[in-house]
């Protein structure tokens, strides 16, 4: 049965992308992109532990600087682009910091090489640091936004400009956790038509 759904959904995605190809390659200008992408920002990390006598207590709580970056992978319509996204963050007093994601922009046209973008993301935030010599990890989701824009610099090749917030939930008594990231970034991001 499982054989049989996959296979019915392969063949109607190739259908609907046969059938759509004119369509989105004229009316739409439907395009693959990669984009490299560098930011910096602030953390605001929230490291806990539980207290003996019951309950738990902070730690440490503060903001830090988080720098890094990424690579997306993704497609664009008229209004709207999608993305695959993965991050390494450094954070201060932390081993590491990789955010796994899907962020979707909605695109509001300012001309034909320029547009402002408003967009949702979310997805899993792993973290580790270490404190006394032991090692703790913390794998949680995350959600939160960003905007900015984007400009074409060449047919194929542009450069996206943008602000990120992104909020991680989890268990108040989780050792190591990050409370939330926000970022400025830069992308170069590279697009690919149905030219190739």
């Amino acid at each position: 049965m499982l054989r049989k759904s996959v296979g019915s959904l392969m063949l109607l995605a190739s259908v609907y992308a046969s059938a759509g190809e004119n369509y989105f390659a004229n009316e739409w200008d439907a395009k693959g992109l990669l984009a490299l992408e560098g930011f910096g920002g602030t953390a605001q990390t929230k490291l806990t532990q539980d207290y003996p006598g019951g309950g738990d207590y902070v730690i440490q709580s503060k903001s830090g600087t988080s720098v890094g970056g990424g690579l997306k992978l993704g497609g664009e319509s008229k209004n709207y682009r999608l993305f695959l996204s993965a991050r390494y963050h450094e954070v201060e007093d932390y081993d590491y910091v990789s955010t796994i994601g899907v962020e979707v922009q909605y695109l509001i046209r300012a001309g034909e090489h320029f547009n402002i973008f408003l967009g949702l993301n979310g997805g899993g935030m792993g973290t580790q640091t270490t404190i006394n010599s032991v090692e703790y990890s913390t794998k949680n989701p995350y959600a939160g936004g960003d905007a900015g824009v984007n400009i074409d610099i060449v047919e194929n090749l542009g450069v996206e400009l943008g602000l990120r917030y992104n909020k991680a939930f989890y268990d108040s008594s989780e050792i190591g956790a990050v409370d939330y990231l926000a970022e400025a970034y830069a992308s170069i991001v590279f697009k690919f038509t149905g030219d190739y």
